[in-house]
């Protein structure tokens, strides 16, 4: 991840960096696209792309952005399509000024002290140079869901800066200013699935081929999901033939099935990187390398998921990307088992969070101090019912506006921040028009897949003609109707009840590589037992347990072995 550290008070300088009038400035580079100027002046992007639907913005260009954002004229800035993040100075005297976009996707935190303050594209760096310790609450959350909601982060006073803000360093202080409200709202009455869907379509169509023909070398992350057949179907046909595809996968996945199927039929260029092959990887250096993914994602996200990632990213081109998040957006992710015109309340967030949000990624009770075990469902509760703060009344779009400002915010953002600073990564469905579309459109109408399943179905009757890796097929689900309706609840009622089974079992579901990366970690504890002291000192890790683990008694499931490994990163910083 690029790193930039930006610092107004009295706080003693890095090695390293660059004296301001009132601090000092630390990043590392330089990267050929950043504009720095011998009197202090810089604009420099902290992600390596910027831009809009229909093209790319210049560096020298986002230094005004930033100044008219922070005037709230940020119309221009809220264009910019996530992942997006950057920095700007005037000159010697005057402040710094980041910003990020308008979803909050590409991580900015910061700091206020006493009389000094500080922005920095870490967490870690920031509790570094304040000496901040753990924020005991946030880490109740992330034992339970595996990633932070809110604007916290894993260190106390340490924050996260807000989707659609630029932060605004200087004179020892720091400054939120909001360039884009959060709210998603439309004029007028709610949008058709016909008239919504045949927008959707046009944006898509337009994003893609200003987006091809900038970087025809660009390469398509393809799977067999919704997503990404979205993206393959807004590519023109002609424009497909000789396309660059990239599926990641292990032998007898399904992805791999469903991608050469779709680079037949299109003519496309595949290239399946297989997870399990490649060099053997030991055990000492599975956990060296978990470890710095903990650090890459601030330990507020599962490093057993990215450190596959970048073993496979080290061993392919880091150019132009693009990516299929932000689709979920189009059919209601938490609907299934939810009430149709409820409104929001403590109880209904409650079962959200005790079915769904604790579902795949959380600590195993016995792995914890019983003290912090006790107090943990309250105090990540006590959060999660905060982040409901602002989210519509109604109960089914107060989940959609959860769904993306607070896992795709905090939880995909975290693994995307990381992607964003080490290629050109782009979410074609992160327009802020197409989400606003997603999310006019009456919960009822998204159900089932209808908004998603007309989107593709306008986009290309032949894709939309293929199943999906659910078994689905697009132009069925784009049809209103018992048939396809009754085909959705299948499928979605099969996963809701593997969910159900995981609750009963107290087991997550582990992304792709997490299991094998954790028995590799957890051969290294046990060969090397002094690596997990630390985890005592805490405080909130079952001694005894651990000593089960390093005698081999116990084998801890994945997603306690992400929050340990979080855990030693935050001990060591």
């Amino acid at each position: 991840m690029r790193s930039f550290l930006a610092v107004s008070g009295d706080a003693a300088p890095m090695s390293g960096s660059v004296r301001t009038s009132d601090g000092w400035v630390s990043m590392d580079g330089p990267d050929p696209a950043d504009q720095v100027g011998a009197d202090g002046a810089f604009t420099v992007r902290l992600g390596k792309t910027a831009r809009t639907r229909t093209g790319d913005v210049p560096t020298e260009a986002l230094g005004a952005l930033l100044r008219d954002g922070v005037k709230a004229d940020g119309e221009r800035l809220a264009a910019l399509v996530p992942p997006f993040a950057a920095a700007h100075r005037d000159g010697p005297s005057a402040p710094v000024v980041v910003a990020t976009d308008w979803l909050g996707f590409q991580q900015l935190f910061w700091w206020q002290g006493a009389g000094v303050a500080a922005v920095s594209t870490s967490a870690i760096a920031l509790a570094e140079l304040a000496g901040a310790g753990a924020d005991r609450q946030a880490l109740a959350v992330q034992s339970l869901v595996g990633w932070q909601v809110g604007l916290r982060t894993v260190f106390a006073g340490v924050h996260k800066v807000p989707a659609g803000c630029l932060a605004v360093l200087g004179d020892g202080q720091v400054t939120l200013h909001r360039y884009v409200r959060e709210s998603l709202a439309v004029d007028g009455p709610p949008p058709s699935v016909e008239d919504a869907a045949a927008e959707q379509a046009e944006l898509m169509t337009e994003f893609h081929e200003a987006y091809l023909r900038d970087h025809p070398e660009s390469v398509l992350q393809l799977t067999g999901g919704q997503d990404t057949r979205v993206l393959l179907a807004a590519i023109r046909p002609a424009a497909r033939k000789g396309l660059a595809a990239l599926t990641l996968d292990v032998h007898g996945g399904v992805d791999s099935r469903f991608a050469t199927r779709l680079a037949d039929m299109c003519g496309m260029n595949l290239h399946v990187h297989w997870l399990d092959e490649g060099p053997a990887v030991t055990p000492a250096e599975a956990h060296e390398l978990a470890l710095r993914a903990a650090r890459e994602l601030g330990a507020m996200a599962s490093p057993l998921a990215l450190a596959p990632l970048l073993r496979a990213e080290a061993r392919l081109d880091q150019g132009h990307r693009l990516s299929g998040l932000g689709g979920e957006t189009c059919r209601g992710f938490y609907y299934f088992g939810q009430p149709g015109g409820a409104t929001t309340s403590p109880r209904l967030i409650e079962k959200l969070a005790n079915w769904r949000l604790y579902a795949n990624e959380a600590v195993e009770s016995a792995a914890l101090a019983p003290d912090f075990a006790a107090s943990a469902r309250a105090d990540a509760l006590d959060l999660i019912t905060e982040s409901f703060d602002g989210c519509p009344t109604e109960w089914l779009a107060a989940t959609d506006h959860f769904y993306l400002y607070q896992r795709m915010q905090r939880w995909s953002g975290a693994h995307g921040s990381v992607a964003a600073a080490n290629r050109h990564f782009v979410n074609p469905m992160f327009d802020r028009r197409f989400i606003q579309l997603a999310h006019a459109v009456r919960p009822e109408d998204k159900r089932g897949g209808l908004l998603t399943g007309r989107l593709i179905s306008l986009l290309d009757t032949e894709l939309a003609a293929v199943p999906l890796d659910s078994g689905l097929i697009p132009n069925r689900l784009g049809r209103p109707g018992l048939a396809a309706r009754t085909a959705a609840y299948r499928v979605t009622a099969h996963k809701a009840a593997r969910k159900i089974r995981q609750k009963l079992r107290g087991q997550g579901r582990p992304q792709l590589g997490a299991t094998e990366m954790a028995s590799l970690v957890v051969t290294h504890w046990r060969a090397v037992p002094e690596t997990t002291a630390p985890l005592r000192d805490t405080g909130l890790i079952n001694g005894a347990w651990l000593d089960e683990v390093l005698s081999g008694r116990a084998d801890p499931e994945p997603a306690t072995v992400a929050f340990l490994l979080n855990l030693l990163v935050i001990k060591d910083h």
